[in-house]
């Protein structure tokens, strides 16, 4: 059987062409049951992001393109196309050279073993002179990242329980201990026993997450039922209390050189859950403070004494070995609450409960009795069991209400994949003072709207550029939109001074004048 790079490149294009969650899943069963096995671990490994290629950047690539086109032609291209993986392939040189075929798992085994960045872009031109322009295509996306072919972890799970006697629980539970090469992973699938070497005692396990509270609910769900916590607004982090003593993150990347502190070692197995903040004397700092720890690998002591790592646990899994999640949630809090006392360690604490009487007061306390760092409350039922994913009736956020302003596109750029031929990402901004003379930058957003008020955005771009930046343009402050945005804080990275989270668009206000939109000091009063 042949191992063509263009099996890989059909399976993206019909990936990419297909929306429908049952189509994507019959497509990825296809190609694994098709692929030899070494293709399978590859394929694997690029689409759940496991692999990445540090020796070649975008700008190298860029270059590589550059050195074979007129510099306009790259320029005019990719501003057209807005997509670089695209532009390459369609302007790559088409030369006489017999087409070969390619192996994906030769053309892999090279990238991840090739130590020269020159030697690479030399063997990279070999390769793209022989491809067609859909394989230069999907070299590029490999080489780069970003697939945007609409697969979640999730459903490559889904599709992979069905092509062997595991089911989607059960690949979950060991998902996190595989990796490229993937030694053992398909035979396991197909019924045999795990890897000797494989590891079970530092080995994250998938988050239970929640689903959003609609008020509808309230007539549906008993308050009895449940316990409320806050949501805090920091990073979902898993703690592994063990031998090696592991901190992961909501993906199950290893962060634990990031957050040291919070590293501890147990000669039993002990897992939990919670929310990593940065806490320094008693008060919570922004998210913007907690964003200066992670992906760091190195920390000067400087760093660990102003913004000190801290873990509000909210849920305990495993306890000196024994596994709980199989407890109701009410019983592991109360064993969640003595191990917390018994660890008694300045960088862990538990996440405290709200006690309230109705959903009135509740209601309340979500609007009112909040903080910046604080995103709204959990709903937890008190009899559901630890389970990954998104099981209904157990948990549920109940975020408050989104800040609303009104606002000025500044900037738009060209989106990607689907969206390469539109302008869809858009810096909006406030005036800087009551003059209402000068605008500044407070932000970005890229969703929030519909396709036909992307084409209007779009048109409307066209016909109120200012300056062009290659795939940039300036526009004339012409158009307010209503920004909603999850929280905001001060941050000294941003000219604007602050920062907002999760901004997207609320409302395209076509017809509001621009004079009414607010001055940067009002902005900056919402921070408490």
């Amino acid at each position: 059987m042949k191992k063509k790079m263009i099996n890989f490149s059909s399976l993206l294009d019909n990936l990419l062409l297909n929306s429908s969650k049952k189509k994507k899943i019959e497509i990825l069963v296809s190609y694994f049951q098709s692929e030899p096995l070494i293709n399978k671990k590859w394929a694997l490994s690029i689409l759940d992001n496991s692999f990445s290629s540090n020796l070649i950047k975008a700008n190298d690539i860029k270059k590589m393109i550059m050195n074979k086109v007129e510099d306009d032609m790259f320029l005019y291209s990719y501003d057209y196309v807005g997509d670089l993986a695209e532009t390459f392939s369609l302007l790559w040189p088409k030369n006489k050279i017999k087409k070969k075929t390619i192996p994906l798992n030769l053309f892999m085994k090279n990238l991840s073993e090739c130590e020269d960045k020159e030697e690479l872009i030399k063997l990279l031109e070999t390769y793209f002179n022989h491809s067609t322009s859909d394989e230069i295509y999907t070299m590029i996306k490999i080489l780069t990242g970003g697939l945007r072919v609409g697969v979640s972890s999730q459903l490559l799970k889904e599709s992979l329980s069905k092509i062997g006697v595991k089911s989607k629980s059960e690949i979950e539970e060991k998902w996190f201990g595989f990796k490229f090469p993937y030694t053992g992973f398909f035979e396991w699938l197909n019924g045999e026993n795990l890897p000797k070497d494989f590891n079970t005692t530092d080995l994250f396990h998938s988050f239970m997450l929640s689903n959003p509270f609609d008020e509808r609910l309230i007539n549906e769900v008993s308050i009895k039922d449940y316990i409320c916590e806050y949501k805090w607004d920091g990073i979902r982090a898993q703690l592994i209390l063990s031998k090696s003593g592991k901190v992961y993150s909501r993906n199950g990347d290893d962060i634990t050189t990031s957050f040291p502190e919070i590293s501890i070692t147990k000669e039993k197995l002990s897992v939990l859950d919670g929310e990593l903040v940065v806490k320094k004397d008693n008060d919570i700092l922004s998210f913007n403070q907690l964003q200066k720890r992670i992906g760091r690998k190195k920390l000067d002591q400087k760093t660990l004494n102003n913004l000190p790592a801290h873990f509000i646990a909210y849920d305990i899994l495993f306890l000196n070995d024994l596994d709980f999640r199989k407890l109701p949630f009410q019983k592991r809090r109360l064993f969640l609450e003595k191990y917390i006392k018994e660890l008694d360690h300045p960088n862990i604490s538990i996440s405290s409960l709200i006690n309230f009487s109705s959903w009135n007061e509740l209601k309340s306390i979500r609007e009112k009795s909040l903080s910046n760092h604080i995103e709204g409350v959990m709903l937890k039922n008190k009899n559901s069991l630890y389970l990954s994913g998104r099981p209904s009736h157990c948990w549920y956020k109940w975020k408050r209400n989104p800040f609303l302003e009104d606002l000025i596109i500044m900037y738009a750029k060209r989106g990607h994949g689907k969206r390469s031929s539109f302008y869809s990402d858009f810096t909006f901004g406030c005036w800087t003072d009551r003059k209402r003379e000068r605008l500044v930058p407070i932000g970005k957003a890229y969703s929030g709207f519909t396709n036909d008020e992307l084409k209007k955005l779009d048109k409307w771009v066209r016909n109120n550029t200012a300056e062009k930046f290659g795939p940039v343009r300036s526009l004339k402050a012409n158009l307010v939109v209503e920004i909603a945005f999850d929280n905001l804080n001060l941050s000294n990275r941003h000219k604007s001074g602050i920062a907002l989270r999760f901004p997207r668009f609320n409302r395209i206000r076509w017809d509001k004048p621009v004079k009414d939109v607010c001055v940067l000091d009002d902005i900056k009063k919402l921070i408490n």
